[in-house]
């Protein structure tokens, strides 16, 4: 097998186990003898601080082949950006999950490359253009129309909670970006994670007490999943296969994560479309191959 073939098997196994993640969540919520995902910022801790520790290693071995010290300086950019993208993003991300059907929280989710579009500007050399902001506009029609229906459990506070979510999640990205260049993926997901994770813990506290003594076996088992294998193994094969494939093709298989988050909640949840929300899937679908279907250049003769 090349190392490409490595790559693109990677990228989709990265994918698949990223659109396992709201059905796990939900399924903590719901059934299964869990309650976990009836706390989402205590899950939120464990997901995140857990994939912290178990990338942390790997992460310091990135660092040194790179031969990159850290600075008080990175340190403080990747504490900003684990505040942003994890303790933020990840804490409304879990708690909109509560609101939300599993399906659509992954569709509303997989919005997020549209905005890191539209944000790109603001620290990368990149143009805002109308194609843009009409991938926008396509994507959050997409939740209007769910708006709007609201069957099936659809509540509005989830899908502006989720919508909050991927606005700060675009946002992260892009910092994400600025910062790999110099440090690696795995180090600034790493560090940004742990960092991240530990500071969901007030915020756990101060809602939701210390309810761990009720957590059953389940629990345990499904936040494990979701720290080891939805998370940590997640990033890690999306990392590897970015760098065997490029990130152009990374952006662009994110348009499986709506379809494979949708077999799985189906799968194992029951769920299933319906009319209102297949024409809002539509939409964010049509938003994202706008945003991120490849431009041909102009011609110049």
């Amino acid at each position: 097998m090349t190392e490409r073939a490595k790559g693109i098997a990677a990228l989709l196994a990265g994918i698949t186990l990223f659109s396992t993640i709201e059905v796990a969540s939900k399924l903590m919520q719901i059934g299964g003898g869990g309650v976990a995902g009836r706390y989402p910022f205590w899950l939120a801790f464990f997901r995140f601080v857990i994939t912290g520790v178990v990338l942390f290693f790997p992460a310091l071995h990135g660092l040194r082949l790179r031969g990159v010290v850290l600075t008080g300086k990175d340190i403080l950019a990747l504490s900003g950006l684990g505040l942003l993208g994890v303790t933020l993003m990840s804490s409304l991300y879990h708690l909109a999950i509560t609101f939300l059907p599993a399906n659509v929280a992954a569709l509303v989710f997989s919005c997020n490359p549209v905005f890191v579009v539209l944000f790109a500007p603001l620290v990368l050399p990149e143009k805002i253009t109308p194609r843009k902001l009409g991938a926008v506009i396509l994507c959050l029609g997409g939740v209007f129309v769910l708006a709007r229906d609201r069957a099936d459990g659809i509540s509005l506070t989830g899908l502006l909670l989720m919508l909050v979510a991927i606005i700060i999640f675009a946002l992260y990205t892009v910092l994400f970006k600025k910062m790999t260049p110099r440090c690696g993926a795995l180090p600034v997901t790493a560090f940004a994670g742990l960092v991240g994770g530990v500071f969901i813990l007030p915020l756990a506290l101060k809602f939701e007490g210390f309810p761990l003594a009720s957590y059953a076996s389940a629990d345990w088992i499904g936040i494990t999943y979701l720290a080891l294998i939805g998370t940590a193994m997640g990033y890690f094969l999306y990392i590897y296969g970015i760098g065997q494939v490029g990130a152009g093709a990374g952006s662009m298989a994110f348009f499986l994560k709506p379809f494979a988050a949708a077999f799985f909640a189906w799968l194992v949840l029951g769920e299933k479309f319906s009319a209102p929300e297949c024409i809002a899937g539509a939409f964010i679908l049509a938003g994202m191959v706008v945003a991120l279907a490849p431009v041909s250049p102009k011609r110049t003769d």
